[in-house]
């Protein structure tokens, strides 16, 4: 009996169009897409992994750092999808790199100087669970989730250290995520689609932190 549950939690994740008859039942989707986020209000960073020849415990964080941020990367996620119509999260992860140009910016903590390399920034991020809905209109779809989960940003820097200063490991922010997603996608085939979506921050580092404009593709019931 075990081996039979383990078996059909597996086919509803690996065979998106498992579902009944007249758009009944549980069904699956996977889905890939571009994203490009946007966040106005900058965060600080932890410190207290970093020591120097002066001091071996550095404490606290930096003040937030002081500018606008701009991240390009790929998500994918996988959700169930229940009676064609309420979509239920599984889960999704992330990852973006920093864009444009960023000079470095020198920033204190704990009365340390540090030297942060915004050029070098990533963002990793991952949602776990939600609740959504979606209609269909012919060969289109329009769909709209919200979705908690957690975002970590790191940027390379260096801490003062005598008359130079010496690199250590990135300092890192994690945040509390809260977004609503929504997407207007075009189906290509009777399992795939094509969505344009927007994606606001309702809270990430702070509430209404700019959101995400993203392409995806999906394929599932």
């Amino acid at each position: 009996m075990r081996s039979f549950n383990i078996a059909l939690v597996g086919a509803l994740v690996l065979c998106p169009e498992i579902a009944w008859a007249d758009g009944y039942g549980l069904g699956s989707q996977l889905w890939i897409e571009a994203t490009g986020t946007y966040m106005p209000a900058s965060t600080g960073l932890d410190v207290s992994a970093v020591s120097n020849t002066a001091r071996e415990n550095i404490a606290g964080s930096t003040k937030p750092f002081g500018f606008a941020t701009g991240y390009f990367g790929v998500r994918s996620g996988i959700d169930f999808i229940e009676s064609d119509r309420w979509i239920i999260p599984l889960f999704d992860i992330g990852l973006y790199g920093i864009m444009g140009t960023y000079a470095d910016t020198l920033v204190s903590a704990d009365g340390s100087l540090f030297r942060l390399h915004p050029a070098g920034t990533i963002m990793f991020d991952a949602e776990l669970s939600g609740i959504g809905v979606r209609f269909k209109k012919r060969r289109w779809m329009f769909e709209g989730t919200v979705k908690p989960g957690f975002a970590v940003v790191a940027m390379p820097a260096a801490v003062a250290d005598g008359k130079g200063f010496t690199d250590v490991d990135a300092l890192d922010s994690a945040t509390f995520t809260l977004r609503a997603q929504l997407s207007v996608c075009r189906r290509l085939d009777p399992s795939e689609r094509v969505c344009l979506s927007v994606t606001p921050n309702i809270y990430q580092w702070g509430w209404g932190n700019g959101g995400s404009f993203s392409l995806r593709w999906e394929i599932g019931s």
